[in-house]
């Protein structure tokens, strides 16, 4: 694998030459968009939604590898280009990185051995048929160390979710309960709360993640919590403020990606605490 902060600006020179443009461009006909042309666009649209998620949902430390155009659109975007390793046809796997983005082309070059044996789980998808772009995690040790790992870490967060549904200084809806106690809660998540409760008393309202197609194993990455609680004796904005000073004063691993309020679709306003992908494996609980 090359690192693409050499090849970034040569990419960058073929693609957006106007030679790609379709044949009525070249001629300067008036034409309509052709089939083939409709196509480019799909796939241009697939990736970047690849792109903008991986950009805004990917912790900037994880190292990724991807095709020549999917890591020159990263590095646009402002992925750190030294963490981005371009796969080329004679490269023999991915190993080395700890993401790859799984387009058409990455498929067609690893085959069935890329969701068998190098990277067997999904972190998000988008698109269809041959356009589909697939966020991959990438097993170091094989597909046989990594699935055990996986059952370790669940058993881990079943574990630390019966400790935080035992906190009596945490209030827990029925959804995040049922969450909680299955395990579907990046430990992340499950630490800083425990922490947070520390200091005062917390009202979890669910969790979740933004990771479509995600596999049903990738852990939920973001927690909903309640702007005011009246058993903190606290007016409703300092109690926000005193839990966002809370979530900012962690330490490496359990830095959040972001804090801050949104609204639910049922109108709700909670604040909103949210790491990124992807979830690791292993942390003490």
């Amino acid at each position: 694998m090359v690192l693409v902060a050499a090849v970034v600006l040569v990419t960058l020179g073929i693609r957006h030459s106007p030679a790609v443009k379709t044949g009525a461009a070249k001629s300067g006909a008036a034409q309509g968009p052709t089939p083939g042309g409709h196509q480019i666009t799909a796939e241009a649209a697939v990736r970047a939604a690849a792109v903008a998620w991986v950009t805004g949902q990917v912790g900037h430390d994880i190292i990724i590898a991807c095709d020549t155009v999917v890591c020159s659109d990263l590095a646009q975007q402002g992925f750190p280009a030294g963490n981005l390793n371009v796969l080329q046809p004679t490269t023999p796997d991915p190993y080395g990185s700890e993401l790859v983005i799984a387009t058409a082309d990455v498929r067609s070059e690893f085959g069935s051995k890329l969701a068998a044996v190098y990277a067997p789980e999904v972190i998000a998808s988008f698109g269809t048929g041959t356009d589909r772009i697939d966020v991959r995690v990438i097993a170091p040790h094989g597909p046989a160390a990594f699935q055990a790992a996986l059952r370790a870490d669940l058993r881990t967060r079943k574990s630390s979710g019966a400790q935080l549904l035992r906190n009596h200084k945490i209030h827990v809806s029925a959804t995040a309960r049922a969450q909680l106690a299955a395990g579907q809660v990046d430990e992340r998540l499950l630490t800083i709360i425990a922490f947070m409760a520390a200091g005062r008393p917390l009202d979890v309202v669910d969790f979740g993640s933004a990771a479509p197609g995600a596999s049903p194993s990738v852990p939920l990455r973001f927690a909903d919590l309640a702007v005011t609680d009246p058993t903190a004796h606290m007016a409703s904005r300092a109690y926000e403020r005193a839990l966002i000073a809370l979530a900012h004063s962690e330490v490496a691993p359990y830095v959040p990606l972001s804090v801050g309020t949104v609204r639910l679709a049922n109108s709700r306003t909670v604040l909103r605490i949210e790491f990124a992908a992807p979830s690791p494996a292993g942390l003490p609980s």
